[in-house]
């Protein structure tokens, strides 16, 4: 009996993940160490377990949890939930938390508890398409809404959803829901028996002030999510939990795979929610102010990439608009890995195509080789398509020059009349001022080599001369080469 199609038809329409940076990354030769990752959301200036202010050391937990290991776990997290109970609000009890292994396993929950087979269910455009993944996989059918949008959201469409899944601040913008404007939204959902989950594991390194938390024990249509992952930067322990009314709590603790959380993370968790609170705010505190401080600098060097257009945000990342850019999220994100540099790429999200790509802050010298990075990748995306348009025509018959693309947008780029068969000079940077071309600087910073004042591959004359080389035998290298030797340097 084949296996095709024993699965639900539903399942087909779920996306595929996007490309593996670090695979890509590692792939090329590129050590782990070495990878500088701009997609991760994680708190920028590093765990607490790396600064000694915070009095957390990772070997003390190792020699600890080991024996823990030869015997069952504690399935109930008494002491995990009692902490975190403490740690999110003075009036949350240990039985409103279900701890969860990351965002994404709490929303696993939610959605095999409470979708059914036709169910509506609403997300936010931001949202990861994991999320979506278990609504599909639970029989919900998905309807995004844009995020501007959840304040007028329409009575109609409030009573035909079981759930509104969203994000504060948002996942892709950065933009900070206002409270007020969620607890209007909670009051609409509470009218028309909709559950409104919000996801809140990126709140911490914003303003915390927004948080619903201390709205769950008045009401029993809301579910909060926070993370330890993106607050204290670990990556490698993503450790969540829903923050919701005491039955759904129950209910939700009962679907909750049986031990999901392993010994080491436990102690992990424990040991940060237990800090003592001075020297977590101070922690936290400073993390807020190295984001704002490096999220400017961020965005200054950003806005002077040609074609980018960063946007404005309230927590660690920028969205970036690259819609009129030479590249694609998808090629740019693709060129920037294989140099072990890592950015989000957004097409996966709802409606955002391939024009936007999602930069998380850093320290001011990683963010410097990111902008540096970029200028190289879009020098080398068009030397790439020069060749590959360069060898298309050295395999017609005959090979000819093609004229003046008088189409191109940049039409005439060195003068009137020109040939554009060489629409990118094959010799870029050739680095030889006695073209005409110089070194000049970037707006965005370094060095870039300009060909504004040499205009000899586009010479009709020379054309002619330099096709003749190139559609001879051998390798292309080899023949730039010759075609440099015998053309260009009689010229110069």
């Amino acid at each position: 009996m084949s296996g095709k199609g024993l699965w639900k038809k539903s399942v087909e329409s779920i996306r595929k993940p996007l490309e593996d940076g670090h695979r890509i990354a590692l792939e090329k030769g590129i050590s782990e160490t070495a990878i500088i990752d701009f997609s991760s959301t994680s708190n920028p200036m590093g765990s607490p377990f790396d600064h000694p202010g915070c009095k957390l050391c990772l070997e003390d937990l190792f020699s600890r949890v080991g024996s823990m290991y030869s015997h069952f776990h504690d399935n109930e997290y008494s002491e995990l939930r009692a902490s975190a109970a403490k740690y999110f609000g003075k009036n949350i009890s240990a039985d409103n938390i279900v701890p969860a292994l990351g965002v994404e396993d709490v929303i696993r929950m939610v959605s095999s508890s409470v979708i059914e087979t036709g169910d509506t269910v609403i997300l936010s455009r931001s949202q990861n398409p994991a999320n979506e993944k278990h609504c599909i996989i639970s029989g919900g059918e998905v309807r995004y809404v844009f995020e501007e949008d959840f304040k007028n959201i329409s009575s109609d469409v409030l009573n035909k959803a079981k759930i509104i899944l969203l994000t504060n601040p948002d996942n892709l913008s950065g933009q900070l829901y206002s409270k007020k404007d969620l607890i209007s939204l909670l009051q609409r959902c509470n009218v028309h028996s909709t559950l409104l989950v919000v996801d809140e594991s990126l709140l911490d390194l914003t303003d915390v002030s927004a948080t619903l938390v201390d709205e769950v024990p008045s009401v029993t249509n809301l579910l909060v999510i926070r993370s330890l992952k993106n607050t204290f930067s670990l990556p490698g322990a993503g450790i969540s939990f829903g923050i919701t009314d005491v039955d759904f709590a129950t209910i939700l603790n009962r679907v909750r795979n049986c031990c999901n959380i392993g010994p080491m993370d436990e102690a992990v968790a424990l040991s940060l929610l237990d800090m003592p609170s001075d020297i977590a705010n101070d922690y936290l505190t400073a993390s807020r102010q190295f984001v704002r401080e490096n999220r400017q600098y961020l965005m200054e060097r950003l806005g002077k990439v040609r074609r980018f257009i960063p946007h404005e945000s309230n927590t660690s990342f920028v969205l970036v608009d690259v819609s009129a850019a030479s590249l694609d999220s998808v090629e740019l994100t693709h060129r920037l890995a294989e140099k072990g540099l890592l950015v989000r790429d957004c097409s996966c999200f709802y409606s955002m195509d391939r024009n936007f790509i999602r930069v998380s802050v850093r320290p001011k010298e990683d963010t410097d080789r990111l902008v540096e990075a970029i200028g190289t990748v879009v020098v080398d995306s068009a030397r790439d398509s020069a060749m590959e348009n360069l060898n298309q025509i050295l395999d017609e018959e005959p090979v000819r020059p093609l004229g003046a693309n008088t189409a191109c947008p940049y039409y005439p780029c060195h003068f009137k009349g020109q040939d554009c068969t060489f629409c990118f000079c094959p010799f870029y940077p050739c680095g030889d001022e006695r073209t005409g071309g110089r070194w000049v600087c970037r707006s965005s910073g370094g060095r870039v080599w300009s060909c504004e004042k040499c205009g000899l591959v586009h010479k009709k004359q020379n054309v002619q001369k330099l096709l003749d080389v190139l559609k001879g035998e051998g390798e292309m290298e080899d023949k730039l080469k010759k075609a440099w030797d015998e053309v260009m340097e009689p010229l110069l």
